[in-house]
């Protein structure tokens, strides 16, 4: 039975209410067609990234668009660009999965942006995660290349992200369609819900080879 848009936009509310790392009360949500609309402001990008994901997995909810801003906390207070640059840089050192030697930060209005390369996307992935738990940091420009260390076909690799989703129980592999160009992944078709969409893909995310993926799933809702 469909979900209706009343009983879909209660759902990301009390979604939102419960976890404990978003402010709810200044957030606004609207739903038409299944299409989740948020605004207003959070504390931090890391805050602004799980509402999304909340929003993304509630039962009906096909699409989330995500307009809301960050707006730090007056206290302890944000600390100025060249003292966020220093602490990006820093978190990044810290990273033990990236080699933070090839990438560059800097920094602008608290808009961090990364320039550089790396070996595989999820490290790409991993870079943009990593630098969202930074304070002052209100968004980030990823501009990293994948450069892998060993070049697969382009074959290969749809072949690679086949058989891994033929393993996922929460995929129906029979109804996605994977193009490999390039090594840059295109992944369509539709999915039962946000579950599935993430587990697909995050398939081709991890796939040895695959310098970026173009995600063009199909959430079906309820």
């Amino acid at each position: 039975m469909a979900i209706n848009d009343e009983d879909i936009k209660v759902a990301v509310i009390d979604q939102l209410y419960w976890d404990s790392r978003v402010e709810a009360s200044k957030i606004n949500v609207t739903v038409e067609g299944g299409e989740v609309v948020l605004s207003g402001s959070v504390p931090s990008l890391r805050a602004r990234q799980a509402a999304y994901d909340d929003a993304r997995n509630v039962s009906g909810v096909i699409a989330v668009e995500n307009r809301m801003v960050v707006e730090h906390p007056e206290t302890p207070p944000v600390p100025p660009d060249e003292r966020i640059q220093s602490n990006v840089q820093d978190v990044l050192n810290w990273n033990v999965t990236l080699d933070a030697r090839t990438i560059s930060v800097s920094v602008k209005d608290g808009v961090v942006t990364l320039e550089g390369t790396v070996d595989s996307y999820w490290e790409k992935v991993s870079a943009d995660e990593t630098v969202s738990h930074v304070r002052g940091v209100v968004d980030v420009v990823n501009k990293l290349s994948v450069v892998p260390a060993k070049k697969l076909t382009d074959e290969k690799i749809a072949q690679d992200i086949k058989a891994a989703l033929e393993r996922n129980v929460a995929v129906n592999a029979d109804s996605l369609g994977i193009a490999v160009a390039n090594g840059v992944v295109t992944l369509s078709g539709t999915v039962r819900n946000w579950g599935e969409h993430t587990a697909a893909f995050f398939t081709a995310l991890y796939t040895k080879g695959v310098v970026n993926v173009d995600d063009r799933l199909s959430v079906k809702g309820i």
